[in-house]
């Protein structure tokens, strides 16, 4: 029978334990603080901004949040930025990622790619700024350190659904499966976004090779796991593709049966259908605003499946909280 994730519960677990870790904080004169930016033409940025901002301040954690148009000039949010960089009462910076159609709609013919690209790169980091900022984990200081596997050295976070995303696969193992372990398993990323599909590619393929330590607050169940996948003998492996790279795997008749896990997040409907996967799949469906998998024919045949809504979602805005609790051990 499948196991269908309540994400809202799950959320609600970890937030308990992250508002503890606040009030301790507290105790000590420590008051962390996230400063958002999020664009007003773009609805969805703005409601997910509400959201982070109420799981913040309901854990303890101060939040503020200015809205900009898309049509401001990229001086001006740089600007505003610097002034994030060298406020010490904030210790974490995110920009809300708008989407990229909504961009293109006010701003015809533009460069969105560039244009995102001189905003993150504007978030402290310890290499430009001496200090780390970056709770969402997305500048490209953030990102070089994930793909070479450092940024854990280097006191970084990972881009929030990354880690949430981690974290429901850890907690699947700690309590449904102990004998689970992606690390020991074939996975498949669909999806190539900096939010989500790069940076968990790269950290799982730095942990497949190298057996890398991971980070305390991933918890004894993923150290346990690092060691297994250095002494398995199970052919581990970690894929990430596109839309049309999905689409020449099915065209070659490869189907996705040979991966025990997929993550998907492309928001195409119904993407990943009950013929595509093998028994016992585990299914991680970050889709948005739809999901990519089409639940109804995958039910009793994969072990887990993760719903959209209530799924990966709840996980994410907790996950960023925790990011930014991690982000004061480098400034203590």
């Amino acid at each position: 029978m499948t196991m269908i994730l309540n994400g809202e519960k799950l959320a609600k677990q970890k937030a308990l334990k992250l508002k503890t870790k606040v009030a301790a904080y507290h105790e000590q004169g420590i008051h962390p603080k996230i400063a958002a930016i999020f664009f007003h033409e773009d609805s969805a940025s703005a409601l997910y901004t509400a959201l982070k901002k109420e799981t913040a301040e309901n854990l303890g954690i101060g939040y503020q949040a200015k809205s900009f148009s898309f049509a401001t000039p990229v001086a001006e949010i740089q600007e505003y930025l610097e002034s994030l960089n060298s406020d010490k009462s904030i210790t974490g910076i995110i920009i809300q990622k708008p989407w990229t159609k909504k961009w293109l709609e006010s701003v015809p013919n533009g460069d969105f790619a560039k244009w995102w690209l001189s905003l993150v790169s504007h978030i402290a980091t310890k290499k430009s700024h001496g200090v780390n900022k970056d709770v969402d984990g997305l500048s490209p200081d953030t990102l070089t350190a994930i793909e070479q596997g450092t940024w854990m050295q280097e006191q970084m976070v990972l881009p929030a659904t990354a880690r949430a995303v981690l974290s429901i696969l850890k907690d699947y193992r700690s309590n449904v499966d102990k004998e689970f372990s992606y690390l020991t398993e074939k996975v498949l990323i669909i999806g190539q976004s900096d939010l989500l599909g790069r940076p968990l590619y790269w950290h799982m393929q730095n942990l497949m090779q190298k057996g890398a330590t991971v980070p305390v607050n991933f918890g004894e169940a993923c150290q346990i796991a690092v060691s297994e996948a250095q002494q398995s003998d199970k052919k581990c492996e970690v894929k990430l593709v596109g839309k049309q790279g999905l689409e020449e795997l099915i065209e070659q008749k490869k189907s996705l049966s040979d991966f025990r896990v997929i993550i998907s997040a492309t928001g195409q409907k119904n993407l990943i259908n009950g013929n595509l996967i093998a028994p016992h799949s585990i299914l991680i469906d970050v889709g948005e605003p739809q999901g990519d998998i089409d639940l109804p024919s995958c039910l009793n045949k994969a072990d887990f499946i993760t719903p959209v809504p209530n799924g990966v979602g709840p996980m994410t805005v907790v996950s960023l909280m925790a990011n930014a609790l991690d982000l004061l051990k480098g400034v203590l």
